[in-house]
C-alpha cells in the first residue's frame, strides 16, 4: 500500500502532460489529411522567390526582399528556405511545417492557460483541466484550419508562436514580483521588448504582444504590493501603455482614406470601421457555433456597410459599445468576462480597424480567440452542483466534435480539385474561388473546363471582366492559329470599367509572355499594350500609384521585346520615379548591358544608392543587389572588350 503512494502522486504530476502529449498527436492525426493541400491565394506573390534560391547569397535576398509588410518579415521568410526545392512542385513540406507549427502553439496555449488558470481558480485541481480545456477548443477549432492551411499565412502562425512565448515567458517572470520584484521587472522587459521585436519580423501584428498583456495585467492581475506604486505605473506607461498610444495613434492617421484608395477598395474608414463591428460579432459566432460549410479561405466578394445599411449594423455597434463598457465597469466583479472582451478587441485591433485591408479572413482569429476560448472554459468550470460534471463533460463532447468537423475540413483542403469545386459553390461571386477553380481544372482536366468557368464567371459578374484574361491565354496555346479577335475586343472594353484587382496586370504579363513564346495570331504584344492602355483608362487603376508603375514595368517589356531599348529605359525610369525597387534596377541594368552601355549602366547603380530605402534590412539588401549588379556590368564590360574603371585604392 506504501508503494502505491508515490505512484498515485507522480501520476498526479505527469497525467497533463501525458494528456497534452495525446492531444497533439490527435490534433496531427487531423490535420494530416491536408498534407496533399496545394499553393493558393497570396503564396505565389510573396514565395516565388524561392525559384531563384540556391545557394547563400539568393537564400538572403529572398529571406531580406519581403514587401508584404514594412518590416519584410524576415524571420518568417526564413523558414520557407528549407522547402525552396519544392516550391511549386508540391505543397506537402510546406503544409508539413505549418502544421507542426500550430501543434507547437497549442503547446504554448496550454501553458499559457495554465498560468492564466493559477490566477483565476480557487480550486488548484481543476488548474491543469482549465487549461487542456482551452487547448483542445482552440486545437480543433475549425475556424482557424485556414491559418495553418494556407502556406503564406505561416507569417500569421510563427508570428503567434513568439507572441505566446512572450506572454508566457511574461507571467513565468510576473510570478516572483512579490519575492524579487527587481529581476521579476528585469525578466518582464525582457519578455515585453525581445519577443514583441522578434514577432513583428515575422508579421507585423506582433506588436500587439503588449496589448495582450494589458489586457491580462488590467483584469486578472493584481498590483504587485512591494514594487512602488510610482516604479509600477512608470513601467506600465512604458512598456504596455506607450506602445498600444502609438499603435491607436497610427491607427487614426490612417484617417480619412485618399479618392484614389476609396475607389480601389470600394469603402471609405468609417465604412471599414462599421462593417468590421459586423464581421467581429460573426467570428465569434463562427469560432463556436458556425458549420464547416460557411468556412473557407474566400471571402473579398464580401461588401462594405454603412451605417444606414440596415439595423443589424447599428446594432453590432451599439453591441460592442455597450459590452466594452460592461467590460471596463465590471472588469473586478467579472474578470475573466473582461478580459476576453479586451483580449479579443486586441487582438483585432491592427487589422479589424482602420488599416485599408480586405474586411474579412478567418486567420485574424488565431490569437484574438484565445480570450474567449478561456473564458468559456473557465465558465464551464466554475459552474457548480448536479451540473458540474455534465458541463465538463458536455464541454469535452464539443471539443471532439470540433475535432470530428475539423477532420472533415482538412480532408477537403487535402484534395485541391474538390475543395476549389466547393469554394466557388459555396462564394459564387468570389473571383479568387473562381480562379483558383479553373487552375485546377486546367491542372485535373484540361483548358475546356478551366475556361468554361472563367467565361461563365464574367458573364454573370461583368465587373470581373479581367478573368478572361487567362481564358485568352489558355485559348492562345491550345489553338495559336484560330482567331481570337472578338475575345480581344471584348476585353478592350471591358476592362475600363472593371473593379480594381492587381492581378489584372499579374494576368497581362502572363498573356505578354505567352505572346513572344508561343506566336499567337490574335495576340501580339502590340495587342497586350492596348490591353494594358484599356486598364490604365480604367479610374480605379489610373489612380494607384502601385498600378501605374506595374503597368510602366509591362510596358518596359513589351518595348523590350520589341527591341526598342531607349522607350523600355524610359518606362524602366518613369517607374522607379515613382517607386523605386530591386527589380526595376535590375530590369534598367540588363537592359544597358544588353545594349552595351556600361557606362550609363555604373551611372545608374550610383543614382539608385542614393534612393535606397530608409528600413534598415531592405537598404542593405538593396545595397548588396546594387553591388552584384556592378559586378555583373564589370564583368560584362570585360567580356565585350573593355575594362572597368579603375577602383578607389588604385
Amino acid at each position: 500500500m506504501l508503494s502505491q503512494a508515490p505512484d498515485r502522486s507522480r501520476l498526479k504530476v505527469l497525467w497533463p502532460s501525458l494528456a497534452v502529449i495525446v492531444m497533439l498527436a490527435v490534433g496531427w492525426l487531423v490535420y494530416r489529411p491536408a498534407l496533399s493541400g496545394t499553393f493558393l491565394l497570396d503564396d505565389q506573390s510573396n514565395l516565388a522567390g524561392l525559384q531563384s534560391v540556391n545557394d547563400a547569397e539568393t537564400a538572403l535576398h529572398f529571406v531580406l526582399s519581403g514587401d508584404s509588410g514594412p518590416l519584410g518579415r524576415p524571420l518568417a521568410l526564413a523558414t520557407f528556405l528549407p522547402q525552396a526545392p519544392a516550391w511549386g512542385l508540391d505543397a506537402t513540406p510546406f503544409i508539413h511545417l505549418n502544421i507542426l507549427i500550430h501543434l507547437l502553439n497549442a503547446l504554448l496555449v496550454f501553458l499559457l492557460s495554465r498560468q492564466l488558470a493559477r490566477v483565476v481558480l480557487h480550486d488548484r485541481k481543476d488548474v491543469p483541466m482549465l487549461a487542456l480545456a482551452t487547448t483542445a477548443v482552440w486545437l480543433f477549432m475549425p475556424l482557424l484550419a485556414s491559418s495553418s492551411l494556407l502556406i503564406v499565412q505561416r507569417m500569421t502562425t510563427l508570428s503567434a508562436t513568439f507572441v505566446l512565448s512572450g506572454l508566457n515567458t511574461y507571467l513565468l517572470a510576473r510570478k516572483h514580483i512579490t519575492g524579487r520584484p527587481g529581476i521579476a521587472l528585469a525578466g518582464m522587459t525582457f519578455a515585453v521588448v525581445a519577443f514583441t521585436l522578434i514577432a513583428m519580423f515575422t508579421k507585423e501584428n506582433g506588436v500587439l504582444l503588449p496589448a495582450f498583456i494589458l489586457a491580462i495585467e488590467l483584469t486578472l492581475l493584481r498590483t504587485p504590493p512591494l514594487v512602488p506604486a510610482l516604479q509600477w505605473t512608470a513601467w506600465r506607461i512604458i512598456f504596455l501603455a506607450a506602445p498600444m498610444l502609438l499603435m491607436v495613434g497610427y491607427l487614426f492617421a490612417q484617417i480619412p482614406y485618399p479618392d484614389e484608395l476609396v475607389a480601389r477598395r470600394e469603402f471609405t474608414a468609417a465604412e471599414r470601421l462599421f462593417s468590421e463591428a459586423r464581421i467581429l460579432w460573426e467570428y465569434l459566432f463562427s469560432a463556436f457555433i458556425a458549420p464547416a460549410a460557411d468556412l473557407g479561405p474566400f471571402h473579398e466578394a464580401r461588401t462594405a456597410n454603412a451605417l444606414s445599411s440596415g439595423p443589424w449594423t447599428m446594432t453590432a455597434v451599439i453591441g460592442w459599445i455597450v459590452t466594452i463598457v460592461a467590460a471596463v465597469r465590471w472588469r473586478k466583479r467579472c474578470p475573466v468576462a473582461s478580459f476576453a472582451v479586451f483580449w479579443f478587441l486586441a487582438g483585432h485591433l491592427l487589422e479589424s480597424t482602420t488599416i485599408p485591408l480586405e474586411l474579412y479572413f478567418e486567420h485574424r482569429n488565431y490569437l484574438p480567440i484565445i480570450g474567449p476560448v478561456f473564458a468559456l472554459s473557465y465558465l464551464v468550470f466554475r459552474i457548480p452542483g448536479r451540473l458540474r460534471d455534465v458541463s465538463r463533460i458536455a464541454l469535452a463532447v464539443y471539443a471532439v466534435m470540433n475535432a470530428a468537423i475539423l477532420f472533415g475540413v482538412t480532408s477537403m483542403w487535402g484534395k485541391p480539385l474538390l475543395a476549389a469545386t466547393f469554394w466557388h459553390n459555396q462564394d459564387p461571386a468570389s473571383v479568387r474561388a473562381a480562379t483558383t477553380l479553373a487552375s485546377q481544372q486546367l491542372t485535373k482536366m484540361g483548358p475546356q473546363p478551366a475556361i468554361k468557368t472563367l467565361r461563365g464567371f464574367a458573364e454573370r459578374y461583368p465587373q470581373h471582366a479581367y478573368i478572361r484574361i487567362p481564358e485568352l491565354n489558355l485559348a492562345c496555346a491550345i489553338a495559336p492559329r484560330e482567331d481570337h479577335t472578338g475575345l480581344v475586343e471584348y476585353l478592350d472594353s471591358g476592362l475600363r470599367s472593371v473593379a480594381f484587382s492587381m492581378t489584372t496586370g499579374e494576368m497581362l504579363d502572363e498573356l505578354l509572355t505567352r505572346s513572344v513564346t508561343n506566336k499567337c495570331r490574335s495576340v501580339q504584344p502590340a495587342t497586350v499594350a492596348a490591353l494594358a492602355d484599356a486598364v490604365m483608362e480604367n479610374p480605379r487603376y489610373s489612380a494607384s500609384i502601385h498600378y501605374n508603375q506595374f503597368n510602366l514595368m509591362l510596358m518596359a517589356r513589351i518595348a523590350r521585346a520589341s527591341g526598342n531599348t531607349d522607350d523600355t529605359l524610359e518606362y524602366l525610369g518613369r517607374a522607379i520615379d515613382l517607386l523605386p525597387s530591386d527589380d526595376l534596377n535590375m530590369m534598367t541594368v540588363t537592359t544597358l548591358v544588353e545594349g552595351g552601355r556600361f557606362d550609363e549602366a555604373r551611372s545608374f547603380i550610383e543614382e539608385a544608392e542614393k534612393r535606397l530605402s530608409h528600413q534598415p534590412l531592405r537598404r542593405y539588401n538593396s545595397k548588396r543587389y546594387l553591388d552584384e549588379l556592378l559586378t555583373y556590368v564589370n564583368e560584362a564590360g570585360k567580356l565585350a572588350g573593355r575594362s572597368s574603371p579603375p577602383s578607389a585604392g588604385d
